[in-house]
């Protein structure tokens, strides 16, 4: 079965933590697991597990900049100075329209030829990864010509709305000034001091997360999904009931996601 990979605990630990010993249900406890990883997550503003990740951020004239995620394993790179990188061209006259965009994972271009047909086609930054790989790609494409300026990793490129390619050229940007003149504080995610201040848009590749995951981020992520599954065959609007002389009353969900709440607060990204 699939595994999220934001998952924050396995299979086997929360069956032993909600006593289940057979494999019956093996695939919706794993879709449960998924679902409360994905509440923590969501809860606190970060993710938990170790993974690499590309934030382009302004400062805003300030000394200190705080990180989406931490804590920090490593700065790779901390870019400034947005040149052109790759230039882009629609090459067929008679195109009707023509245009190129990046997003987070591809850059995308798309033609109407002259009889009205569309075409699109997706580059992956991740599977090219350097800029003159896709500006390779750009013109192995019918009706779009590339040419790579500088040689970048190709993840750095600048995302960019549709641009119109009919009547000029358009131009793929990243940085290709590093900075250096900063310290940064690896638990917190904070980068600070030096020169910051100066520079308007950057980016910061950085590895971030836990190689381990907390044990009190995983007991709430256990509290949460043992609600979850069990309350799928809950009537919800029923706290207790009662049968002759015996009666019980049901915990709320809210109860049980606020025991689960405190536990995780102390990483909330509160910044």
């Amino acid at each position: 079965m699939a595994i999220d990979a934001d998952t924050l605990v396995s299979i086997a630990d929360f069956k032993v933590y909600a006593s289940i010993t057979t494999a019956a249900d093996d695939v919706i406890l794993q879709q449960t697991i998924d679902r409360a990883s994905a509440v923590a997550c969501s809860y606190c503003g970060r993710k938990f597990v170790q993974q690499d990740f590309l934030e382009i951020r302004d400062t805003f004239g300030n000394r200190r900049l705080a990180l989406k995620q931490s804590p920090i394993s490593v700065v790779r790179f901390v870019g400034v100075g947005w040149d052109n990188v790759v230039a882009v061209d629609s090459t067929i006259a008679s195109d009707a329209f023509a245009s190129i965009s990046v997003d987070d994972t591809h850059v995308h271009l798309y033609r109407v030829d002259s009889n009205g047909g569309a075409h699109q086609t997706t580059i992956s930054l991740n599977s090219h990864n350097t800029s003159t790989e896709i500006a390779t790609q750009i013109t192995s494409t019918t009706g779009f010509r590339g040419s790579a300026t500088l040689n970048v990793p190709a993840k750095y490129i600048r995302r960019l709305a549709g641009r119109d390619l009919r009547n000029s050229t358009a131009y793929l940007e990243a940085p290709t000034e590093s900075v250096y003149d900063y310290q940064v504080d690896l638990a917190t995610g904070v980068l600070y001091g030096g020169q910051l201040h100066l520079y308007r848009s950057m980016l910061i590749d950085y590895t971030a997360g836990y190689e381990t995951i907390p044990l009190d981020v995983q007991q709430a992520v256990m509290m949460i999904a043992q609600r979850i599954y069990h309350g799928r065959k809950r009537d919800m609007g029923v706290g207790s009931e009662s049968l002759g002389g015996y009666s019980y009353s049901l915990r709320g969900s809210a109860e049980i996601d606020m025991e689960a709440k405190m536990l995780l607060d102390p990483y909330r990204r509160l910044r």
